[in-house]
């Protein structure tokens, strides 16, 4: 049985018809196409990255905090993190079947240091995010190491923030389920009204509307979770500011 959710080909056709452009249920092609798809991801943007009226500051969706399993292999202790991959939430934490304690955050300089001692191969305590250096052909890509380089394999899980890769393909669906469905299109509508028709009309309004009554529920989903070690806030969906020390911060206070 198919879902509620609308396709990004569902999304650009909606934006053609509603700028006359084609049909009513008659995706464009060409020129328009291109227009089209353009207005689509300007309309995304602005849903995944919008101002909380009652805070004026970004909110950030709680589906944009995936958790992340990783499996180490024996003495690989380099890897390429996904590509949504925007910044790391949580602390890597291992499996229930393993006793060991989560890892520490350190710099990547520490982690060199720590390498050029000699080899240690045990079950890794210490991570740094590192980002790669800026290709104009694939831009840049963030990756974790560890230390020590693990003595054999281990699966590990932590939560990031994701920067939702572009849609691509008629057939993907936009990030946020059924619920951000009705918010996403009218979000896309009100670029091509203001875009396109040089208005500010109803879709405008009606994406505002959906936009922040989307915040209201997101903010309460969860609003008491919070993971031991970390103190991850779930209804900001980011984690409280963790230095590379062994030191939390929460709050204006540091806890040791």
């Amino acid at each position: 049985m198919a879902n509620l959710r609308l396709t990004y080909s569902d999304i650009y056709t909606r934006i053609s018809n509603f700028l006359g452009l084609t049909d009513a249920g008659t995706a464009p092609t060409g020129t328009d196409l291109t227009t089209c798809k353009d207005i689509c991801q300007r309309g995304l943007r602005q849903f995944l990255y919008p101002i909380d009226d009652r805070t004026y500051e970004y909110w950030e969706w709680s589906f944009l905090s995936p958790l992340h399993t990783m499996n180490l292999l024996d003495d690989k202790w380099r890897y390429q993190l996904p590509e949504d991959f925007s910044s790391i939430l949580t602390n890597p934490t291992y499996s229930e079947d393993d006793s060991f304690k989560q890892m520490a955050r350190t710099t990547p300089d520490n982690i060199m240091n720590l390498m050029s001692g000699g080899d240690v191969n045990y079950a890794p305590y210490y991570y740094s995010i590192v980002t790669s250096d800026y290709d104009p052909e694939i831009g840049e890509f963030e990756e974790i190491w560890f230390y020590p380089k693990p003595d054999s394999s281990y699966t590990i899980q932590f939560f990031y923030k994701s920067d939702p890769t572009k849609a691509s393909n008629a057939g993907d669906f936009l990030p946020g389920g059924v619920k951000s469905t009705e918010a996403i299109l009218e979000n896309c509508l009100a670029v091509a009204e203001s875009q396109e028709d040089d208005v500010l009309g109803i879709h405008i309004q009606l994406a505002q509307k959906l936009t922040q009554d989307l915040i209201i529920i997101d903010s309460q989903k969860d609003g008491d979770n919070v993971v031991i070690g970390n103190l991850y806030d779930s209804k900001n969906s980011q984690c409280m500011a963790r230095s590379d020390r062994a030191t939390l911060t929460v709050f204006g206070t540091e806890l040791t």
